[in-house]
């Protein structure tokens, strides 16, 4: 009687553990319901607290996305609204998203929206990373399979292939590391000092207001390093919202 308790229990047990959902899954599905509720019911400052409050957990969706962007812009937010503009360009390639973008850039007037063929190119570079990285490394393993064929089939020295296997290698590993390099920030605060150096004493540079955008080079202790207007400059790391 006591062993068929305890296989009982330790069957329970076991779909319990299989069964389980961490507390703060569950937390931020129950947060995004409500959100999504409040939202539905035009409360939109209390959605926003929800919405925010899931994307701190690191979690979120394309519509969530949306619909943060939707209150910051009623709420007279470029910063913010872009921002979560751009994360649900990156999470879903949708090019309506650049669109709005670029019609918010004209109507706040802010720089660092024009389009340029360079913009083009590496945004189709990032919607296409996956997809490249999946066919380097595919090349690479046809060009081992091969080189192992030569080597012990042939009984020849594939030495061709290792030096061209060796270039792709190369070139894959700095793909891989190139998207991670990449970013640009948003500026999500008003009056914002930019700055000659990561200094409170460096000489100011510009004073601006939210919703700009600037490319993202570097980082020293709370300053990140910047590229606006062209040269090298820096910004309260607390001001700005990256994004990659």
């Amino acid at each position: 009687m006591q062993s068929s308790v305890l296989k009982i229990a330790v069957l329970v047990t076991l779909l319990a553990g299989a069964f389980h959902i961490p507390a703060a899954a569950q937390t931020s599905s129950y947060r995004l319901y409500t959100a999504d509720s409040l939202f539905r019911n035009r409360q939109f400052t209390q959605s926003l607290q929800h919405y925010e409050s899931v994307l701190a957990n690191g979690e979120y969706t394309p519509a969530m996305l949306l619909r943060m962007a939707y209150i910051n812009e009623g709420l007279d937010r470029p910063g913010k609204t872009l921002y979560y503009l751009s994360m649900y360009y990156q999470a879903t390639g949708d090019r309506a998203a650049l669109r709005k973008m670029e019609e918010l850039a004209r109507k706040y007037n802010l720089t660092g929206y024009t389009v340029t063929d360079a913009d083009r190119l590496l945004s189709w570079y990032l919607e296409s990373r996956d997809y490249i990285s999946i066919g380097l490394a595919a090349f690479c393993i046809l060009l081992l399979a091969i080189a192992f064929r030569i080597r012990f089939r042939m009984n020849s020295r594939p030495i061709g292939t290792f030096i061209t296997l060796t270039i792709f290698l190369a070139i894959l590993l700095v793909h891989l590391n190139a998207g991670d390099n990449l970013q640009r920030g948003i500026i999500a605060e008003a009056n914002t000092f930019i700055m000659t150096g990561p200094s409170p004493g460096a000489d100011v540079v510009e004073r601006v207001g939210e919703g700009h955008r600037l490319d993202v080079v570097g980082k020293k202790d709370v300053w990140l390093k910047v590229k606006w207007n062209g040269q090298t400059a820096y910004v309260k790391e607390g001001n700005v919202l990256t994004v990659n």
